[in-house]
Formats: C-alpha cells, structure tokens, sequence
C-alpha cells in the first residue's frame, strides 16, 4: 500500500491548515484543464496553426508554457488517475479502462477539499464515469457524453457546449469560496468530427467516402484501406478542426472568469492526457498502444499568482505525474503525508532549476483487441528507450538528431541501450508489479469502449 490510510490524511491535512492561518479571502483558486488526445504541436503556441487555437495562444502568452512535458501513459482513465494523484499506474493501479481507482488514494480534490476549497469537476467522456474512482473529494461531478455513433451537431450542442455552460454556472455560485474547478473536454478524440459548421471550414474533401470513425481507422491500421497522401492530410485537418472547436470552449470559460474579475486571482493549468499519432508510424491514427512522442508529449502551460512572468517558455522535462506535487506546493495544501512518484516543478516556475529527471512511460494493450504486448519507456535528455514484453525488441532514439523516431538505434548505440534498459528495469522493480486481475466489462462498457475503438473485435 502507498502511504497511510485515507482517514489519517484527511486529518492530517485539516491541521495542518488550521495552523496555517491563511485568510479564505487570500487563497487562490484553482482551474485544472484537461484535452482529450491533444498533441501539442497542433497549437499555435507550440508552432502549429495560430488560427485554430487563439484562446488557449493567448493564455500561453499570459504564463509560463513547457515546451516539454510528457504524459505517463496514453491512456485517458490511467493518464487522469495519475494527474490526480500523482502516482504511476503501477502505484496506482488504473492501468487502462475499466479499472477503479482505489479509495485509499488521496487525490488533488480531496487534498484541497480538506483545506476549504469547494470543489468540482465537469467531464465530458464516458471512461471518467464517477464509478472508476476519480470523483472522489469532488462536491460536484458533472458527466455527460455521447457515444456509440458519429457525433451529430445537436448532440454536440446537449454535450461539450452543455458541459461549458454547466461549469460557467457552477463558477458564479463559487465567487465567494476558494474553489478547485477540473475541466475536461473530450474533443479531439476520435471520430474527427468537427461539430456544426466547423466540419465545413476543415473538410477539404466533403464529398469523400472515407469518413475518420472509429471502424475505418482500424481498417487503416489493420492495412485494409489505403490512403493517399490528400486523405491523410483530410483526416489531419479534420482532428484540426475538433482542436479549433475545444479553443472555443477553454476560450469561453477563461473569458467568463475575467468578466467575473477573478482569472488573476486563479492558477490556470491547462495540459492533455496524451497526444495522438496521426499516420506518422504504422498507418496508425491513434494513442493507446504506442509510447512515441506524438502519443505521450503533452501542451502544458499555467497562468496565475506563482506561475512566473508572462511568456516565459521553460525547456526543461517536465512530467503530468509532478502536476500533483506542484500544484499543492503554489496552493500552500499539504499532500496529505503520501509518498508521491511526482515532483514539483514550482521551482521552474519561479525561475530556479530543478533536477532533470527521467521520464517514465507505459502501456497495457488489452491482448484480446490489439494482439500486441504491454509497452515500457524511459526517456533522459534527448535519449528514449521503449521495450516491449515478450521478447528481446528494443527501440532506441537520439531525438536530438530524430525528433520524428524513424531510426533505431539499439545496434549501433549498445552502451546507451544498456544505460536506459537498466534505468527503465530498475525502475519498474522499484515501481512494483503491476498486479491485479483485468476487470470485467459490463455490456454497456463493453459498448462504450467500442465505440470509441477500444474494443474491435
């Protein structure tokens, strides 16, 4: 077990702030913004089109942006379990969908909640159902979704727009309390389909056959559909447009906390659980069985008191599993006496260095959906290793010199090979065995993460 049962934290936190003497008027709150399968450099800030995304551009100008930052695992459940606790899978036990987070984990909204805040979370995907564990500390947990069919423009309209106005409303009721609001919008995962009149303005070809859901991408992978480099490039400005129709959302909530005169008055986290490949390596479009850095580097900025001086880009490594420990040091709450796998990096933030750390990565492909086996990586400056069970296959990458991971250099550079393979073993030792037996899925989840393309078969 990790750290102490969750009665004695809770305590522990409590006085810990009943001696701290803070004022309720003087403490900051909190916004924590979570994207769907974000890649990075798909916003203008982090060099790609400043058209899609002015909302979230103009917020990385007002903070501090890691260039950066990496996700533990490209999993949306697993991904968010860490963020929330600051612990690896491994720790925590969430290795993929399905799974539950245990109650002895003390998560950030109980870590809060214990020290005053109010607390609420607005969800907008089906694999962050309250029953897997992750609502626990929240007073509120607002979820709705759709699924199991192409997205449709009056859905959209009863879901994500829904979810915006819902948190909008819960912000005004909370002018008076310190709060710690989590944000999660599931554009732009798969299917890309920008809602609404979007699709117009990112379809270069509407008239095509080929439509970018769920079945047709397995159909890719599985080498079943060719495309040619038009529909590659249609199915990228696709996944474009549901990048353009979230900024309108992050933009809607951001312009309402100052219209209410407190954004600066906020810290404002905005990050992704993982990112997506978009036909860069095996004909895949995707993220949950792959460790390359489509997959697993992460946009992060934060905004506020403590967040340094605006515009400032820190090149640093940086790591989701540190989100936990950082954000409870800007907000002065104890972490409750758990032993955390994060850092802080509230250090760079101020401007100081911190140690470079190495970042840890992994994968649990279900074997019965993709035939392949669980994916390990360890990535030290610009060196990254990535192991797969069941065999001798390493892959190994001077991303230096090959940001795109297209040779492998386990052969030629054995010594690096044996650095990394010992750092990542060692660490998986250290971490602990993963454990546990796969839940069983119920019907409805089972259709669910169908349609979604977890489940193919």
């Amino acid at each position: 077990m990790r750290g102490p049962a969750k009665p004695f934290a809770v305590a522990v936190l409590f006085f810990l702030l009943s001696s701290c003497g803070a004022r309720e008027e003087e403490r900051l709150n909190l916004l924590l913004i979570t994207i769907d399968t974000l890649r990075a450099d798909r916003l203008g800030c982090y060099g790609g089109n400043e058209a899609l995304t002015p909302s979230i551009d103009r917020l990385a100008r007002e903070g501090t942006q890691f260039t950066s930052a990496f996700s533990a695992i490209p999993i949306t459940l697993p991904s968010h379990a860490t963020i929330l606790t600051g612990l690896y899978p491994r720790a925590h036990k969430v290795l993929s969908h399905g799974y539950t987070l245990a109650g002895e984990f003390t998560t950030l909204a109980e870590a809060l909640k214990a020290t005053g805040y109010h607390t609420g979370a607005f969800v907008s995907s089906h694999v962050l159902d309250h029953e897997y564990g992750l609502a626990q500390g929240f007073d509120i947990y607002w979820e709705r979704y759709n699924y199991g069919r192409q997205r449709a423009e009056e859905a959209e309209e009863e879901g994500e727009d829904l979810l915006t106005r819902a948190a909008i409303d819960w912000i005004r009721l909370e002018l008076d309390e310190p709060f710690f609001l989590w944000l999660h919008w599931f554009h732009p995962h798969k299917p890309y389909d920008p809602p609404g009149a979007m699709r117009g303005l990112y379809d270069p070809d509407p008239g095509s056959p080929l439509r970018a859901d769920v079945r047709t991408i397995q159909e890719i992978w599985e080498g079943k559909i060719r495309l040619s480099e038009n529909d590659v490039e249609r199915f990228r400005s696709l996944y474009a447009g549901e990048v353009a129709f979230t900024d309108r959302q992050v933009g809607a909530v951001l312009a309402k906390l100052e219209e209410l005169g407190i954004l600066d008055n906020t810290i404002v986290v905005f990050t992704a659980d993982h990112g997506e490949v978009l036909y860069e390596q095996d004909r895949y479009f995707g993220h949950d069985i792959m460790l390359y850095d489509p997959s697993v580097r992460v946009p992060l900025v934060v905004r506020g008191p403590g967040a340094g001086e605006a515009g400032r880009i820190v090149e640093e490594t940086v790591r989701t599993v540190d989100l936990f420990p950082t954000l409870v040091e800007l907000l002065s709450a104890p972490a409750g006496g758990s032993a955390l796998d994060g850092s802080s990096f509230a250090p760079l933030l101020r401007g100081g260095a911190a140690e470079e750390l190495p970042v840890f990565a992994e994968v649990f492909p279900p074997k019965e959906v993709w035939k392949t086996e669980p994916r390990h990586a360890v990535r030290l400056g610009d060196w990254k290793l990535i192991a797969m069970d069941g065999g001798d296959s390493l892959e190994l990458y001077d991303l230096g010199a090959d940001p795109g991971e297209t040779r492998n250099l386990a052969r030629e550079e054995a010594s690096k090979r044996a650095e990394l393979d010992s750092l990542l073993r060692g660490w998986m030792r250290r971490a602990g065995d993963v454990g546990g037996a796969i839940p069983e899925l119920s019907a409805e989840e089972e259709k669910n993460l169908r349609s979604l393309g977890y489940i193919t078969e």
